[in-house]
């Protein structure tokens, strides 16, 4: 009987012992535009999502963008804010953005007719650990969103 309890044990033992955390896998980060607001100044809040593909958590900082509406002028945007994202998992970041005259006008035109917007982002992400600088391209569109005056989602 103790002999059993002892192989059973031990076997228990042996078997913890073999798993273990895998080590964590980093990937590139994905930024896109989550909403554009528009405010009564004429600047526009620009919800940045910043989208950590890694399986563990990775704090980034220095997000350097620059926007471009449609096929206008490109606009830069950034944060020097530390943002820890968990493993597979998204924060959104709100930044301040002046868009040129032309692009302004676009904007307005589109949210007057209910057309939505195409967008590009390029830029980079710095993550603290590991120390990567990580370079962001996306392109996607925008909608305006009904009962919302002067947003796109």
């Amino acid at each position: 009987m103790r002999v059993a309890r002892f192989i059973s044990v031990l076997t228990l033992l042996f078997l913890a012992a073999c798993t273990g955390v895998p080590p964590a896998r980093y990937s590139p980060p994905q930024a896109s535009l989550k909403e554009l607001q528009r405010q009564p100044d004429g600047q526009w809040l620009a919800h940045v999502r910043l989208q950590n593909f890694s399986t563990g958590s990775v704090e980034f900082n220095a997000l350097s963008l620059k926007i471009r509406i449609q096929d206008g002028e490109w606009t830069t945007a950034s944060s020097s804010e530390t943002v820890k994202i968990g493993a597979n998992n998204a924060e959104v970041l709100v930044l301040a953005v002046t868009f040129g005259p032309a692009t302004a006008k676009e904007l307005a035109e589109r949210l007057a007719k209910s057309q939505p917007i195409r967008y590009t982002l390029s830029g980079s992400v710095r993550s603290l650990d590991p120390g990567r600088n990580n370079t962001l391209d996306y392109q996607g569109r925008l909608n305006p969103t009904p009962g919302l005056d002067g947003v796109f989602r």
